[in-house]
């Protein structure tokens, strides 16, 4: 039991990232019929924009978290990632959508990814840096670890799992109910009607693009602090994000949020959970899960493949 609600708080934890992220990949499918390939690594470069400001390419010690420029670094790396997610709309995404280029869009979105992590890694030279923590979880209970049902679990879980939920449940609020959310939901249905009738589609998913880049950028800084971080940090997490997505057939934005929990908590119990004296072990935890969703896809025909065959 005390194993068991360990694993499913961190993986809880991590799964609302992967939530998120899966709420932007859906979001974006949906709104152009297209798999944005970068939206990893344009958060990644958010959360290295950040370190940069905050102390330039060299490690970033605890203190640093606690000087006035940390709120602004975080403000100028939510700036970067808003601005390189509409940038790659507009310069690398929507030319080739206009033209039906399947392939255009691909190569655009596969080279920003890979532009960010040389120049992430070229910059940013050690095998991984440590993100400050701003909130004292260490104060909290022992050294940031609190005791429930014999279980010690990091106060920091619960924290990113409540932020999570929040950012999940205010978009889906934001979708439903304000003006933007209405006009989305318009481009999603019918994009060439809602053109039609005068809504700036263009615009509309460009600010789609940045909105849910900052969104998951929130949520990997705030788990960030518990782990290092590297180039590949915000590429891994955004596959990660995009096997929920495709778990759902990228289906409603919660749905994705969903899943991405779940997948976070079996990754979690593939690392942890022993069978008698049989374990996986951490090494699995990257692989089974996308293993699973590809086999999932291959037997699961979508309904528009049921369709073409009737």
């Amino acid at each position: 039991m005390t194993i068991a609600l360990q694993v499913f708080v961190t993986g809880l934890a991590a799964g609302g990232v992967y939530g998120l992220f899966a709420a932007g990949h859906t979001l974006i499918y949906r709104l152009t019929g297209m798999v944005n390939f970068a939206f990893g690594d344009l958060v990644g470069l958010g959360v290295f924009a950040t370190l940069l400001v905050l102390s330039g390419t060299a490690p970033v010690t605890q203190s640093g978290a606690h000087e006035p420029r940390f709120l602004g670094a975080l403000v100028v790396g939510l700036v970067f990632c808003v601005s390189a997610g509409i940038l790659t709309y507009f310069g690398l995404v929507q030319p080739y959508l206009a033209r039906g280029s399947t392939i255009g869009w691909v190569a655009g979105t596969a080279a920003v990814a890979f532009a960010i992590r040389a120049a992430i890694g070229a910059a940013f030279q050690r095998s991984s840096y440590v993100f400050p923590d701003p909130l004292p979880f260490h104060r909290v209970g022992h050294a940031g670890f609190i005791r429930i049902g014999g279980a010690q679990v990091q106060a920091r879980a619960f924290f990113v799992i409540g932020l999570a939920l929040a950012l999940a449940l205010g978009s889906a609020w934001l979708l439903e109910k304000s003006r933007f959310g209405r006009a989305l939901r318009a481009v999603a249905d019918d994009a060439e009607g809602a053109r039609v009738v005068g809504v700036p589609v263009d615009l509309l998913v460009a600010l789609a693009f940045g909105l849910v880049g900052a969104l998951a950028m929130i949520a990997a800084i705030a788990a960030a602090p518990g782990q290092a971080v590297n180039a590949n940090t915000g590429t891994l997490l955004g596959l990660k994000g995009l096997v929920a997505a495709l778990a759902v057939r990228f289906g409603p934005p919660l749905l994705a949020f969903g899943a991405g929990l779940l997948l976070g908590v079996v990754e979690s119990a593939i690392a942890n959970v022993h069978l008698g004296s049989w374990q996986l072990g951490p090494s699995y935890r990257e692989v089974l899960p996308l293993a699973f969703v590809l086999l999932l896809i291959a037997i699961w025909p979508s309904r528009e493949a049921l369709e073409e065959q009737e």
